[in-house]
């Protein structure tokens, strides 16, 4: 599959091109069914090889712009894998298979639950570049979305609650995510666990030093890789990337399954969406589906990890864990007390100029934002105090606008005084 407007290999069911934004389609998978069977009839080479003597492979699931899915099985143990490979004519591509091999380096570190498990990272001596995983049987979110949503928001937690503790573990090796979207991220039927969550694809992972700097960059200059609908503002304006990118990428999710949409459903095309992306604020999702009753803590916790500066969003993926656990066991979050909520949350929409305006002034001092709240008086009570400083004020202000024309006048009559006695 490829762009129309700029021929880039593109990956099934996505929405935009990830090079020049163009639209291609509403993410659902063309023909249907009906497609699918008649994909899968198409005969393919790869039916049948066994890679280095250890993987069969039995069938293929998907293919993509640089490779494809392959189901087959392990020959010394019996079990089941997926098998992605790289498509032989993207071989020539050293930036493809740096990509391709450091993808493979980053699975084979990742060992939470919640990360699909890879076993094996290899090449043929064909030259064939393919990674062993584990084969997921269950849904993902793409098809969840498009069957039930919006889903209930304890339910969304729930999922989100599990992507937490894979993001963290790849997070804590330096690893950024940056392609988070409902198509890589599968729920499982486990016992005692109906929704048991694993998040795939890594390709385009970001690898961290350190020290915080980007590690070499695999990308053409000026190129940015992703799902436009899902970018954090930093990965739009091609800025360094923290684990805070994937934070807001993993709101931008919990927003979709909440509400049945995306936050900015009025952003027709790529540049509409960028500049939304980076300048407006969406609704509560509370206000978008009223009945759902979505409670504000649920709220602000939505719209805090979809804060504009990742320095409003949470600290990682710990900190986000931490609330949405508060909230699924108490029905609370501190956070989401007086003076606890980031900005996104209090404003539903975008701010006027004047709003802006005001927004942009300095912040009170500490001490008058910490002062306790006081019980409002009676109004006869906040009437009286009011309208005697108002009295005082006028008053004085009368006083001194007649001294000054007091003064003017005895300047008046000291001139004509003196310049009379100046004439004789």
């Amino acid at each position: 599959m490829r762009c129309p407007l700029c021929n880039s290999a593109l990956e099934p069911g996505i929405r935009f091109c990830g090079v020049c934004g163009h639209q291609v389609s509403d993410g659902r998978p063309p023909g249907g069914d009906v497609a699918a069977e008649a994909y899968e009839e198409v005969p393919d080479p790869y039916i049948g090889v066994v890679l280095n003597n250890r993987f069969v492979i039995e069938s293929k699931l998907g293919e993509g712009g640089f490779g494809a899915v392959y189901g087959g099985k392990q020959l010394g143990t019996g079990r089941k894998v997926a098998l992605k490979l790289l498509h032989p004519e993207m071989t020539q591509d050293d930036n493809l298979v740096a990509r391709f091999r450091r993808e493979g380096l980053v699975m084979c570190n990742l060992k939470d639950a919640h990360t699909v498990t890879t076993y094996d990272f290899d090449q043929t001596t064909e030259g064939t570049l393919f990674i062993a995983m584990e084969l997921l049987e269950g849904r993902s979110l793409h098809d969840v979305f498009y069957a039930e949503a919006p889903i209930g928001w304890k339910r969304m937690f729930r999922i989100v609650m599990q992507m937490c503790s894979s993001l963290a573990e790849a997070h804590a090796q330096g690893i950024v995510h940056r392609d988070l979207k409902p198509e890589n991220i599968y729920l499982e039927s486990r016992p005692g666990e109906p929704e048991f969550v694993k998040i795939l694809d890594f390709g385009i992972a970001k690898v961290m030093r350190g020290d915080g700097s980007q590690a070499p960059q695999l990308t053409a200059t000026g190129q940015t890789l992703g799902t436009l609908e899902y970018m954090s503002p930093e990965q739009l304006m091609g800025k360094a990337l923290d684990g805070r990118s994937d934070i807001y990428t993993v709101g931008v999710l919990a927003y979709e399954l909440t509400t049945g949409r995306l936050p900015f459903p009025d952003a027709k095309g790529p540049a509409a969406l960028i500049t939304a992306q980076l300048r407006e604020v969406p609704a509560p999702p509370s206000t978008v589906n009223m009945s759902a009753r979505i409670p504000p803590a649920a709220d602000a916790i939505i719209l805090k990890m979809l804060a504009k500066d990742k320095a409003d969003r949470f600290a990682d993926m710990n900190d986000l864990r931490k609330a949405v656990g508060e909230l699924l066991e108490s029905g609370h979050w501190h956070g989401s007390r007086a003076g606890g909520e980031s900005p996104a949350a209090t404003v539903p929409g975008p701010a006027p100029v004047a709003v802006q305006a005001q927004m942009a002034r300095p912040a009170p001092p500490a001490a008058a934002v910490a002062a306790p709240a006081q019980a409002p008086a009676p109004a006869h009570a906040q009437r009286g105090p009011a309208a005697g400083r108002g009295a005082a004020a006028g008053s004085g202000a009368t006083l001194g606008r007649a001294w000054l024309w007091f003064v003017l006048a005895l300047i008046c009559v000291g001139g004509l005084v003196g310049a009379a006695l100046a004439l004789r």
